[in-house]
């Protein structure tokens, strides 16, 4: 990347103030950043940091004034500074997987009527089974495995080590990182006189477009039908998602966060990390729950919740608050018993 601080702020939609010829090269935090560097500055708990900075470039907040405590810093002023920072990243991003030579390794693996777009980049020791199709601009690092009868669109970037199960579908512009499974059986067993048996799990998988999905993470094939994740979706590292679970659009899923089968999330919904979601259940849209949440009954559009067992997020906030106090309580409450006997 190479931008004048003037063509930078035209790529953000900001105003400037102070040079504009400045060179800017790199990103960096405010404490590391060279002249040649960009920064930003959400939280005002890091002005004096910023007044100290040596980066070329800060982003800042237009609604808040605090020019004055950078007079001799080059600022420019967006909506959200976080934001403006991240496009830059992106152009950074882009320009390195620009660099990436669009091939097919020689020891990449592919079967009988297997169609793939133009540019695509395939590394070493990728397998693609039968009748897979595999959209252009495609990115596929190393070690990945490609099932039969997959279809993956347009754009997508997938890296090492994943495995994308036969019959699923995936959408376009989707980023899958390091170790992802995608459609592997669902957990289906029966139990009859203490045996357990499996029940097969003929179902596929199909994901949207504009989906990213962290390392590590599964999804699960349907039982049957479709285990589905709505576009725009955002799903954490180490994330597990169960057969037959239905998840809206433009939903995020932080890490460590389990859904049981056929669960039903709707559009826009928030679930902080280490949550525990029953089966079976139907989440509303717009609903935020809690990290290391319980959730084991529906929830309605636009709750917020917490807890274990979930109740209203302020609600939840009380509980936990008075669960600190208990060992006060229980002794308070035996000495009050001693002075009634008496």
């Amino acid at each position: 990347m190479r931008l004048t601080s003037l063509e930078l702020a035209k790529i953000v939609s900001g105003e400037l103030i102070g040079d504009s010829n400045i060179i800017l090269t790199g990103v960096n935090g405010l404490a590391s950043a060279k002249k040649d560097e960009i920064s930003f500055l959400c939280n005002l708990k890091y002005l004096p940091v910023a007044s100290e900075t040596n980066a070329g470039v800060i982003f800042v907040a237009n609604d808040i004034n605090i020019s004055p405590h950078l007079k001799n810093k080059n600022l420019i002023k967006v909506q959200n500074p976080r934001y403006a920072y991240s496009m830059v990243l992106s152009i950074i991003e882009k320009e390195k997987l620009g660099l990436i030579t669009k091939n097919i390794h020689k020891s990449v693996s592919i079967s009988d009527n297997v169609k793939i777009g133009k540019n695509a980049y395939i590394g070493q020791n990728v397998v693609i089974e039968a009748d897979t199709k595999i959209g252009k601009n495609a990115r596929i690092f190393p070690n990945v495995y490609i099932g039969k009868n997959v279809n993956i669109g347009d754009d997508c970037l997938i890296y090492p080590n994943v495995v994308i199960r036969e019959d699923t579908v995936i959408g376009n512009k989707i980023i899958i990182h390091p170790g992802v499974v995608i459609g592997g059986d669902g957990f289906g067993f029966i139990t009859m006189k203490n045996n357990i048996y499996k029940m097969s799990q003929i179902g596929r998988v199909e994901i949207g477009d504009d989906v990213e999905i962290g390392s590590n993470t599964t999804i699960d094939r349907a039982t049957f039908d479709a285990t589905r994740i709505g576009s725009g979706t955002k799903i954490d590292n180490l994330v597990q998602i169960g057969h037959n679970v239905q998840i809206g659009k433009n939903c995020i899923i932080v890490a460590q966060t389990g859904l049981a089968g056929s669960t039903n999330l709707g559009n826009n919904v928030i679930i902080g990390g280490q949550t525990g979601i029953a089966g079976h259940l139907k989440i509303g849209n717009n609903v935020v729950i809690a990290s290391q949440s319980g959730v084991s009954r529906n929830i309605k559009d636009n709750e917020q919740v917490g807890g274990n067992p979930i109740a209203p997020i302020n609600q939840s906030i009380k509980i936990r608050t008075l669960i600190r106090k208990l060992p006060e309580i229980y002794k308070n409450l035996r000495k009050m018993k001693k002075e009634l006997k008496k």
